[in-house]
């Protein structure tokens, strides 16, 4: 079934087939139109078919040669010029056709071009318009479509490297556990490898759970505090209702990696990070604040590749419908995350518009 749908796709995707369809339409259309019966006569077909050779000239000379050259080169004014002599020659060769070459090609019939000049060149401008609207739309649905696979895989690639580079900050945790021989490092390794499968089999879709990735936050933290022991704090607060909200997987952890990794006590010896998530209707504000001694942690932040990939997948994925605040005073970093998700979610083909 699956092979029979991929080939009806190629099938209906295939410029050949968008052609064949578009002028047996044409012509079901205007053997309609032409017709002199109630009924329609073999005459009636001829007559189609025949016009339909003078339309396919000027509309090709269009799609074929003066688009290519001059449309998509920006040299309007040459196309203008030659669309104005591609549609005299097509006038032309519609009387050429039914004065001379109908005679000959089909002497049995008589045909004569019941249209005078400009008729038929509102006809023949008509054919070109249309199809060249057609053409003009398929081209934006390709540019649409390559921009969006385009941006799937930066995409793709960004959250790829939301993995290693937690793994490293959590592999550091163990090590520094495993050099003090520690009884807690099996348990970490185990709570590190639940975070894994989720990262690895969970966060393959545009959104996830609230709730989920809070579970992850979790135990990224307990993972963690583990390491610093009872010297670091770490408050936790969640107001309103999260049950039915839905983000983009793994959005929050560059923050959270980025506040464990420079947290540091502060001049007034407080050691501590506070999270906060707040739901306000289909608004989701997070805000993560950590101590820290001196600039330090400001100068690596910068530099830092997790939230470098945390802003660009946020502009990729949320576009204009999120607010992202870094600022640091009396020795307290503080990121503030405001996120708009009633767009069906994190969901990137509606959000990006």
């Amino acid at each position: 079934m699956g092979k029979i749908k991929n080939i009806f796709l190629r099938i209906i995707q295939s410029r050949m087939f968008q052609h064949i369809l578009f002028w047996f339409v044409s012509v079901i259309v205007l053997v309609n139109l032409f017709r002199v019966s109630a009924d329609i006569q073999k005459i009636d077909w001829i007559y189609t078919f025949v016009f339909h050779v003078v339309i396919l000239l000027p509309v090709y000379v269009n799609l074929l040669i003066l688009i290519p050259r001059f449309m998509a080169k920006n040299r309007y004014g040459m196309y203008f010029l030659s669309s104005v002599l591609n549609l005299v020659a097509g006038i032309g060769f519609y009387y050429l056709v039914f004065n001379y070459a109908v005679d000959w090609i089909l002497p049995k019939y008589y045909f004569v071009p019941v249209y005078d000049s400009f008729q038929i060149g509102l006809i023949l401008l008509a054919y070109i318009c249309l199809t060249f609207l057609i053409k003009l739309a398929g081209a934006w649905f390709l540019v649409s479509k390559i921009e969006k696979e385009s941006t799937l895989h930066q995409l793709e690639a960004l959250k790829s490297q939301v993995n290693p580079h937690f793994l490293f900050n959590t592999l550091s945790s163990i090590y520094s556990l495993s050099r003090k021989k520690s009884d807690l490092a099996p348990d970490v390794i185990l709570q590190l490898s639940d975070i894994m499968r989720y990262m690895l089999y969970e966060t393959n879709v545009e959104k996830v759970e609230l709730i989920k990735e809070l579970e992850i936050v979790n135990s990224i933290l307990e993972i963690h505090q583990v390491r610093f022991g009872e010297k670091l704090t770490v408050e936790k607060s969640i107001q309103g209702d999260i049950s039915e909200m839905k983000v983009a997987p793994l959005i929050f952890i560059p923050f959270i990696e980025n506040a464990l990794k420079h947290c540091s006590p502060n001049s007034n010896g407080d050691f501590f990070i506070r999270i906060d998530f707040k739901v306000d209707g289909d608004i989701l504000n997070f805000k993560i604040e950590n101590s820290y001694e001196g600039s330090e942690a400001v100068r690596k932040e910068r530099g830092g590749i997790g939230l470098q990939n945390a802003r660009k997948r946020l502009a990729l994925i949320y576009d204009s419908r999120y607010e992202l605040e870094i600022s640091n005073e009396a020795n307290v970093y503080k990121v503030q995350l405001k996120l708009k998700t009633n767009c069906d979610g994190a969901t990137l083909y509606c959000c990006r518009r």
